[in-house]
């Protein structure tokens, strides 16, 4: 398979845009970011966002008033697996900060990103997710 194979998709005849954003934009967070923030940023991105559409299309329930191609059961899903997947890598990376601590930023990252997940945006969830799960981490400052 090409190298273009991996940012092209069959139904559609130009490259995935989400595809190529998700990577420009966690390695432009790299360049400006500690390495545990951009852990953090990509746990709740790759977690919470994918549970989010993986669940939310699955489980239908009723649409967030503010946004009807969202659902409450998929930012439920967004913010419980970006939580879990933010505190393992907080917890991993960061060993000295405390059970609660970890929990508590993790939570209020993955809440935020949430949050703005939901809106209906014209950015791509890809960026928009990333970019803040990064910034409410960084003015956090855990350590």
């Amino acid at each position: 398979m090409k190298f273009r194979g991996y940012f092209y998709r069959q139904q559609e005849n130009k490259y995935s845009q989400g595809a190529v954003l998700y990577f420009l934009v966690l390695f432009i967070l790299i360049i400006i970011f500690p390495l545990y923030i951009v852990a953090v940023s990509w746990a709740v991105l790759a977690l919470g966002d994918g549970a989010a559409t993986l669940i939310g299309r699955h489980f239908k329930c009723q649409e967030l008033p503010w946004n009807r191609k969202k659902s409450y059961v998929g930012s439920i899903s967004f913010f419980l697996f970006g939580t879990c997947g933010a505190f393992i890598l907080l917890q991993w990376m960061l060993p000295e900060l405390s059970f609660n601590t970890a929990l508590i930023a993790a939570g209020k990252t993955a809440l935020v990103a949430a949050i703005v997940e939901s809106l209906p945006l014209k950015i791509n969830d890809n960026v928009s997710v990333a970019v803040v799960s990064a910034v409410v981490m960084y003015l956090m400052a855990v350590v």
